[in-house]
């Protein structure tokens, strides 16, 4: 019986040490499907001068998509007072994403800067954000890679060492 809670609690163990992990690799594939959206966005203002309403239709991202931020941003397409809808998908969405408090602000920034000024401006506080997202996303990338290796080396050894110490 006591093997068995000693195996128990090197399993509990390293699997939380591999749900650290998965959590930074989340992380890393929202920050690099912002990133995306965003190049999206200013594609659709700079080439086509697409009203603030239907740029984001046609987009395709399983990382949007599978959190629901997609459907949030289309919903109020055909409505007749339309509003801050970045923000309204983006705080719907809130508890699915796995941002950094940094990154969400980047995020929220680059959606308020949306349909607010004229095209010129408007395109150049997107580039800001975009730049901003784009060495957050590389520091991200850097982060979890070290970041997972670190999470399964604990994850294990504190299970190793609980399973010693059981035993």
């Amino acid at each position: 019986m006591r093997l068995l809670g000693a195996l128990l609690c090197f399993f509990v163990s390293t699997c939380l040490g591999l749900s650290a992990g998965g959590r930074e690799r989340a992380r890393t594939e929202e920050c690099v499907a912002f990133l995306s959206l965003f190049s999206h966005v200013q594609n659709q203002i700079s080439y086509f001068s697409a009203p603030t309403k239907v740029i984001y239709r046609g987009i395709e991202n399983g990382t949007l998509a599978r959190i629901g931020f997609l459907d949030a941003l289309c919903a109020h397409e055909n409505d007749d007072i339309y509003f801050d809808v970045w923000s309204s998908a983006l705080d719907s969405c809130e508890d699915k994403l796995h941002l950094t408090a940094e990154q969400m602000a980047t995020v929220r920034a680059f959606g308020s800067c949306i349909g607010k000024t004229n095209g010129e401006l408007q395109l150049r506080q997107m580039e800001y954000y975009a730049n901003t997202m784009a060495t957050e996303t590389e520091r991200q990338r850097s982060e979890m890679q070290k970041n997972i290796k670190v999470y399964r080396t604990l994850g294990f050894a504190a299970g190793a060492a609980m399973l010693l110490l059981v035993l």
